[in-house]
């Protein structure tokens, strides 16, 4: 195992150096976004004890016309105008409907375009997506929710079932009305049967607690934010604290999908975690990528201009640890994984790694059960 090497940047727990918070500020923003709050709390102040007439006049200046926030790239309208209401600029497009997709390069603002099926946040700013359109109903028997989410994609043109993520382990059907319903709810998961053959619900199936992988010793949390079977796995996987730029956050860079996932033990958790890539080899970057899926984690390299990931954004691994309940969001990022997808709102191929069948075995056996680790 190549070992990891430190990209400098501080995360939920994770120190910063002076010197090299700004190369991945991309990644985690909140301290950041944390300065200019104490930043603004603190103008407040001073304006609440300056002359007569002096607040009057700050607050009658004229917000600043806002840039393209993080990087250029395609904005949702309604993210977009929460960006700015956060960063208290005003931007120069009409941007009422919800469902525009706007375009900023170099700071000029256009409108791209109206998403007639409405429009997907990106995991970072700049990678916003109009939506895929709805899938008509083409269930002749029973299909499990990831087999049609997966079919729907590869229909051309693509398009999304409606009752996916949040139904992709249960057994789907279309009613006399032709409408998607769900026919049966599958406890233990959804067997995906070969094209032609229908899926159906598994009655059994091995422990979650063996889903084939190695053993793992239980220690102390990794970091803060990473559950607790997560950090084991993490360890096993070769990962140690300082290889993590992120757990729990909320910096609107990361568009919700690092904040808190729920408790464990006690700890609160987030299962995605980004963790640098300083100094390694792309060869080095795919076998931790393997080593991440044995060990049950969804991950994937988010290399500059590749993939659907912005040249302008920093390199990092994005990993999700599917055993363990996690956000819509999330799992729609697995669900991408597990289809050899790059888990961004473009959803397209992601081609810089491929995992072993064993490897995408276990991540899906974890994430078909909702594991809960003991």
């Amino acid at each position: 195992m190549v070992p990891l090497c430190a990209l400098a940047l501080a995360a939920c727990g994770v120190p910063v150096t002076q010197s090299d918070a700004g190369e991945d500020a991309s990644i985690d923003r909140a301290p950041v976004e944390d300065a200019r709050a104490t930043a603004d709390d603190a103008r407040d102040e001073d304006t609440s004890r300056a002359p007569d007439g002096a607040a009057d006049s700050a607050a009658d200046a004229a917000p600043s016309t806002c840039g393209c926030f993080d990087h250029d790239g395609t904005y949702c309208a309604a993210n977009a105008r929460a960006l700015a209401a956060a960063q208290r600029c005003t931007l120069p497009v009409a941007a009422s409907n919800n469902n525009a997709l706007l375009r900023c390069t170099a700071g000029r603002w256009t409108a791209e375009s109206t998403c007639a099926n409405g429009c997907s946040v990106g995991e970072v700013d700049g990678t916003d997506e109009c939506a895929l359109p709805t899938c008509p109903c083409f269930v002749r028997a029973a299909w499990c929710g990831a087999s049609a989410a997966r079919h729907g994609l590869e229909l051309s043109p693509p398009c999304q079932v409606p009752l996916s993520p949040a139904h992709d382990d249960d057994l789907l059907a279309c009613d006399t009305n032709g409408r998607w319903i769900v026919r049966q709810a599958c406890a233990m998961g959804c067997f995906q049967a070969p094209a032609g053959v229908a899926d159906y619900c598994i009655d059994n199936r091995p422990t979650p607690a063996d889903p084939g992988w190695a053993t793992c010793a239980r220690r102390a949390q990794i970091t803060y934010g990473v559950h607790p079977e997560a950090s084991d796995r993490m360890r096993c996987a070769g990962i140690t604290a300082t290889d993590i730029s992120q757990t729990i956050g909320g910096a609107p860079a990361s568009a919700g999908y690092h904040l808190q996932d729920g408790t464990s033990m006690g700890l609160a958790y987030c299962a995605a975690t980004d963790i640098r890539t300083r100094g390694m080899t792309e060869a080095a970057i795919r076998t931790l990528l393997e080593q991440l899926a044995l060990n049950g984690f969804a991950a994937w390299y988010r290399k500059p201009g590749a993939d659907g990931w912005p040249s302008s954004e920093a390199p990092h691994i994005h990993a999700v640890f599917a055993g363990v309940v996690m956000k819509t969001q999330l799992r729609g990022q697995v669900r991408d994984w597990l289809l050899g997808l790059n888990g961004l709102a473009s959803h397209t191929a992601y081609r810089f790694w491929t995992p072993s069948a064993s490897a995408r075995s276990i991540v899906r056996l974890l994430f078909s059960r909702n594991y809960t680790p003991p």
